[in-house]
């Protein structure tokens, strides 16, 4: 989370409400909400009906993007287990066409995540990158 705090200091000359944070999780959306809180930078969630304030950096998990964009997106959490879930690989061998289905969703979202970013996008993980950033990171 310390990268995403960076990532925004970074981006200091970029309007807060034009900057998003895209996670896997609403378990995330909530620790990273209160981990920006504390290092003096306004969250505000996006709920079902929009982002909840114009103030601050927009915070939401991947279902919430579709249709928005911001100048500069990070998407945080894009570690294997969590972009796919875990549970997805249980279908492999017992339903390999669900099993496959759940990838292309899961590869679908995390693609219409990455697109919401006009002018900068960021990517973290923690632990294994997920398995669809392999073409973009370097191995080692």
């Amino acid at each position: 989370m310390d990268l995403v705090v960076e990532q925004l200091r970074a981006w200091h000359d970029v309007p807060r409400e034009a900057t998003a944070i895209c996670v896997p999780t609403n378990d995330m959306v909530s620790r990273l909400a209160d981990r920006l809180a504390r290092s003096g930078i306004t969250p505000m969630e996006i709920t079902q009906d929009g982002p909840r304030g114009d103030q601050g950096v927009h915070i939401g998990t991947m279902y919430r993007f579709k249709g928005l964009e911001y100048r500069c997106l990070i998407i945080a959490g894009a570690a294997e287990g969590l972009v796919p879930r875990a549970s997805v690989d249980a279908w492999e061998h017992t339903d390999p066409s669900r099993h496959q289905r759940e990838l292309h969703r899961a590869r679908s979202l995390l693609f219409v995540a990455a697109t919401r970013a006009r002018d900068a996008l960021a990517i973290t993980w923690h632990g294994e990158p997920s398995r669809f950033l392999a073409p973009l990171v370097p191995p080692g």
